[in-house]
């Protein structure tokens, strides 16, 4: 019996030296620069989380802007004229013979192209691509996915509101979905390495927090705390000319909004971030209904600082936290629920600690980094595992 450590790749001729399986790694054009190595060296200094994708035991060529993957001037030329995440999709087209397995992270506007390639490729067996999305229910995507989806071995959703879409709504056979929980990397999102000022803050005021962008109803938030006295950081934006759904529901076109005393709003950096968790007595998570899980790495990252969430009840949202566990739901652009829950939990810290303790421990548990690795690793040895009993 050999250590799962040991386990061959699919890959593995046990007549020659064993060779780490070729990933082409597609990810969305538009989070360069920086370059995902260059996130990589970030997170080794301590400046932000962990990049999961490296730790794939794979040996991985990421196809962003530079083409790694060696297109001719002439090519390169042609691309120059596309859309990126076309050139994108023809790119990985063109290579795929090279690797063992495309793997997309994110990317529905390149991978979902492929995707439609490669199901009307008699070559689509040689490269099976996987794909990990968290929202293929709006619009474009779940057109496009309805007839791409043969072209794709594997789709990793973890939502489980988009794995019940993908298979009711599009047909998509359930052997051909895998749910894996998110990750939050537990070691950098940890209260002990906040800073003395951040645990100081903690323990002399009473502060709570918010974050993100997408899909957030702040203007719920605010009018929840206004009048109430409470802190709150709120690390999103607030820039002039801004097109944000919540700045026009607050009446604001383009001037900074009158905020409750004791608001403030401001983005931070991943390690500030840690220190605002750290402040925070528990941090609330506003949403406008949606069938995915908007605000998932504020909410990781919140259980991850041991900190209890507050968090609109809304369908896509629902496979992290546990009420009364870790955290409270909410009803909808319920004001009045909402500032009464907050208050609730600002009087009672005891209530607030305790499940933020159970939300560390859940953290570490279900939504660590290990665990999602070995995730990810074992869809996609099945997938290459898979191609290679096909072309035997």
């Amino acid at each position: 019996m050999t250590d799962s450590s040991e386990r061959a790749h699919p890959t593995t001729d046990r007549t020659r030296p064993a060779r780490r399986p070729r990933i082409l790694v597609m990810v969305s054009a538009g989070w360069f620069p920086p370059f995902l190595e260059e996130v990589a060296e970030q997170a080794k200094a301590g400046e932000r989380s962990k990049v999961w994708l490296y730790d794939l035991p794979y040996d991985l060529t990421v196809l962003d802007q530079r083409f790694a993957t060696g297109p001719s001037k002439l090519r390169r030329l042609v691309y120059g004229k596309l859309p990126l995440p076309l050139a994108f999709a023809a790119e990985a087209f063109r290579v795929r013979r090279r690797y063992d397995a495309i793997f997309a992270w994110g990317a529905e506007a390149s991978s979902l192209p492929l995707a439609l390639a490669l199901r009307f490729s008699r070559q689509r067996k040689r490269a099976p691509l996987v794909a990990l999305y968290s929202w293929i229910s709006s619009g474009n995507k779940a057109r496009l996915l309805r007839w791409g989806w043969p072209g794709i071995k594997t789709l990793v959703l973890p939502p489980t509101a988009q794995a019940e879409f993908a298979r009711t709504a599009l047909k998509i056979p359930a052997d051909r979905i895998a749910s894996p929980k998110w990750v939050v990397d537990t070691d950098f999102f940890n209260e002990e390495l906040a800073t003395p000022e951040a645990h100081a803050a903690h323990q002399d005021s009473v502060m709570i927090c918010s974050a993100g962008r997408e899909m957030r109803d702040f203007a719920t938030l605010i009018a929840a705390l206004d009048g109430t006295g409470v802190r709150c950081h709120i690390a999103g934006s607030l820039v002039a000319g801004m097109d944000d759904r919540w700045r026009a529901e607050l009446g604001d076109r383009g001037e900074r909004v009158g905020l409750p005393e004791g608001v403030t709003f401001g983005p931070l950096s991943p390690a500030g971030m840690r220190d605002l968790y750290a402040k925070a007595r528990f941090v609330v998570l506003p949403l406008h209904p949606s069938d995915t899980d908007n605000g998932i790495s504020c909410m990781m990252e919140a259980f991850a600082m041991s900190r209890a969430v507050i968090c609109t009840r809304v369908d896509g949202q629902r496979d992290a936290l546990v009420e009364g566990v870790n955290g409270v739901y909410v009803d909808p652009h319920d004001a009045a629920a909402l500032r009464a829950e907050i208050l609730d939990l600002v009087a009672d810290p005891a209530r607030a600690e305790k499940m933020g303790r159970e939300a560390r421990r859940l953290a570490e548990t279900e939504f660590g980094m290990t665990r999602w690795v070995a995730a990810l690793t074992e869809v996609l040895d099945d997938a290459m595992r898979d191609r290679s009993a096909a072309g035997s």
